[in-house]
């Protein structure tokens, strides 16, 4: 979506895929970073990114035995934002679509799954995905896929992903 978002603001045209119907379910992760929310400040959002329902951490901290320790105090990054913000990652991506949705060339299409690339003379130029009212075909000079830890389209595109045998999962 941030892609989406930049791309579209420097008058690129872009198509985002989303297969849910909305950005409301599981995601791994629920923090703004500093980092990024310079990034808001910069493109001129983060007023209105700060007006979402978030939390604000200025420190980690972390127990051990019995003491308490200060992991990293944020009191002291060259950031707007000396703090990161705890937040659902589907009111970030609301919040990215909202904005994109500004510019003439951000669309946005929900209920769209990308289920194949279109490849041509060795070439992806495009992909085949499947919408609540059919199938789908979208041509460009760029795809980018952002499906996901299983994509679909990374697998099609035969491309491989180096495991580092490193389980960020934790599993019951």
């Amino acid at each position: 979506m941030m892609l989406g978002y930049l791309l579209a603001r420097a008058g690129i045209e872009v198509q985002i895929l989303e297969k849910h119907a909305d950005f409301l379910h599981d995601f791994r992760g629920d923090t703004v970073h500093p980092s990024t929310l310079e990034l808001m400040h910069e493109l001129g959002v983060l007023e209105d990114l700060l007006t979402l329902p978030h939390q604000r951490v200025t420190k980690v901290r972390a127990r051990i035995g019995g003491d308490e320790i200060v992991l990293n105090d944020m009191a002291y990054l060259r950031t707007h934002c000396k703090f990161l913000v705890l937040m659902p990652q589907w009111h970030f991506l609301n919040f990215l679509a909202t904005q994109g949705c500004r510019f003439p060339t951000f669309h946005l299409q929900m209920r769209t799954e990308a289920k194949t690339l279109i490849e041509e003379n060795g070439q992806v130029t495009g992909i085949r995905a499947v919408a609540a009212d059919g199938p789908v075909e979208i041509r460009a000079d760029l795809v980018v896929s952002a499906d996901g830890r299983s994509s679909v389209l990374r697998e099609r595109a035969g491309l491989v992903v180096d495991e580092m045998d490193v389980d960020i999962d934790l599993r019951r």
